[in-house]
């Protein structure tokens, strides 16, 4: 979702899951997540819609939790510094007090001005518990975002009954360990918590409850209904529509793609790679992981595609780079599929697709010119290969209607509109994070990670350190080209002009408008730039504007404990990509 780029898709995608959730009989929905993006092997990347960016999270996080409370309670999470899945129970996340406010708690504060809830994590944070934090939960959540809702911990991470509490935690789950009966019943007595303290705690509870449309409040009549499937026509089109509008188009050398039907139909066609087959991977694991019967696997789809020309399609599973070869030798086109998969307990161990799809893919580029990859992966991937095939697209994790939009895609049906939200490096560390920063170093029983980078993370520390990646944030081609023109800066508005100069009708693009701070060339904890806007163009040409707020030229002032206005020379960035940028300017703040 996050690689839409698309608040109205995202509106649609939360609206349907609301619903399910609804129909399978609950009336509380745990998501979206929302966390900053700052390992990249990090096991629960796929679950977060922010990417590398805070605004990403913040333009999307608010439809997303607008479609869900049409039926349901969200609850955010997970709150805060869930940056990690190693040691995750335990590590202790030291981070300044400006990145957290300036970078990973912005997703949140645009979520809990909607959200019924929000889950407090497993980590720890500059020493205390995420779920008994001051600091984080009254300070920061309940404080300066003005949070009215309940918090709620993840599945045991609550570590106390009267600390917890004065602390801003509402409830325990996935049982009553510490916040028993008898416990609050003797921290009562004990005058360590107060009557008032439980009365917050209930209304915050309540309230999110009372704000559900009535009819909402009892699914299914207060009855059991998990086993009712709540799958319909109308969600199974929107989950192919998603999954083709997220699938990032990342090289096209040639036009290759779009691939004409009529044409391709009297063509051999071989799939190789076991994500091709019935085998295909399309979910990550844990929690947010979504488990289907239903997955329309790409064989399946191109087959149904070719028809009576099916029998042109040749499937290889790819176990061994000899069969990959042999099977693209003998084929006018070769689509390689490779994945990753990840889950929720640990992080990746690499960043390299997994199994050999790296050597397939490598060996059948040397002997077949027509070759399409596609990457299923939960976030920035290594792509060693990429100057020898044509074209690559990532579908990351594309749910049941994987092979449909796929073919949507690869025959233009749908024009590629999607955008990366990760950066795609060109080496494993390759910000170069020591021990100390991750995944952190042992103290006492567990580890402690030290965000000593601050704010120099993802594509910022690209853009600081002056390395082009291999694919950078933002970048993602259509079927297509677009050019910018006539940037102008009146006041507060940010105007420019987007035309489509070729390629398809139905092609978008999405321009991304980021600002440099005016100490950014002389201070290292200060980004280069920083997304401040995007918008999806789809029309032939369209004047784009933006009018930035006091928010969009605001630092975090640790003394003041608030946002204040930075005065001096702001730069102004325009074009498709963080690093390709087409137009430039300056204001004064």
């Amino acid at each position: 979702m996050a690689a839409t780029f698309d608040a109205d898709l995202a509106l649609e995608w939360g609206t349907a899951m609301g619903e399910e959730f609804w129909g399978k009989g609950t009336n509380i929905q745990e998501g979206p997540g929302i966390n900053i993006a700052r390992i990249m092997r990090n096991g629960r990347s796929f679950e977060y819609i922010s990417g590398e960016d805070p605004v990403l999270g913040t333009r999307l996080v608010a439809p997303i939790i607008e479609g869900i409370q049409k039926n349901v309670m969200a609850i955010a999470k997970h709150y805060l510094q869930n940056n990690q899945e190693t040691d995750r129970n335990g590590v202790n996340e030291v981070v300044d007090e400006v990145t957290m406010m300036e970078l990973y708690g912005k997703p949140f504060d645009a979520a809990v001005q909607h959200a019924a809830g929000v889950m407090c994590a497993y980590n720890r944070i500059n020493g205390d518990w995420a779920c008994e934090n001051k600091h984080t939960l009254r300070k920061m959540l309940k404080g300066t975002y003005n949070f009215s809702g309940f918090v709620v911990s993840d599945w045991g991470a609550t570590h106390s009954t009267s600390k917890a509490i004065q602390n801003g935690l509402d409830i325990e789950m996935p049982t009553a360990k510490h916040f028993t009966e008898r416990n609050i019943e003797a921290a009562l007595a004990a005058e360590n918590i107060s009557t008032t303290d439980i009365d917050n705690s209930c209304v915050r509870i309540l309230q999110g409850w009372f704000a559900l449309p009535e009819d909402k409040r009892y699914p299914c009549g207060g009855k059991i209904c998990i086993d009712v499937n709540v799958s319909t026509p109308e969600h199974k089109a929107l989950a192919r529509k998603i999954a083709a509008k997220s699938t990032v188009l990342l090289k096209n050398e040639g036009n290759f793609l779009p691939l004409d039907l009529s044409v391709t139909k009297s063509k051999r066609v071989v799939l190789i790679g076991k994500d091709a087959g019935p085998n295909a991977y399309t979910a990550g694991q844990g929690s947010g992981g979504v488990t289907t019967n239903a997955v329309v696997y790409p064989l399946a789809a191109m087959q149904h595609l070719f028809g009576s020309d099916a029998s042109n399609i040749v499937y290889e599973e790819g176990k061994t780079v000899v069969a990959a070869v042999s099977a693209a030798k003998d084929a006018d086109i070769a689509i390689v599929f490779g994945s990753a998969k990840s889950g929720e307990g640990h992080d990746r161990a690499n960043l390299s697709l997994d199994g050999n799809s790296d050597d397939v893919i490598a060996a059948v580029s040397r002997v077949q010119k027509n070759t399409i990859v596609v990457m299923t992966v939960p976030g920035s991937v290594l792509t060693p290969w990429r100057g020898e095939v044509p074209a690559i697209l990532t579908n990351f994790f594309p749910g049941e209607q994987v092979g449909p939009a796929l073919g949507d895609i690869i025959f233009g049906v749908v024009s590629p509109s999607a955008k990366l939200p990760v950066t795609m490096p060109n080496l494993e560390n390759e910000q170069r994070m020591t021990m100390s920063q991750y995944p952190g170093v042992a103290t006492g029983d567990h580890l402690t990670a030290t965000y000593s980078e601050g704010q120099i993370v993802g594509y910022r520390w690209y853009d600081k350190n002056k390395v082009k990646p291999a694919f950078a944030f933002g970048h993602g081609l259509t079927y297509g080209s677009f050019a910018y023109s006539n940037l102008e800066i009146m006041g507060r508005t940010v105007r420019f002009s987007v035309a489509r100069t070729s390629g398809l009708a139905t092609s978008c693009e999405t321009p991304q408008v980021y600002f440099s701070y005016p100490n950014a060339n002389n201070q290292s904890s200060v980004p280069t730039k920083v997304l401040r806007f995007f918008k999806k163009v789809c029309t032939e040409k369209e004047d784009v504007s933006f009018d930035y707020t006091d928010a969009d030229v605001s630092n975090w002032d640790v003394q003041e404990q608030a946002f204040q206005v930075t005065k001096g020379i702001y730069g102004v960035f325009v074009g498709s990509s963080s690093q390709a940028i087409s137009l430039t300017g300056t204001f004064v703040v």
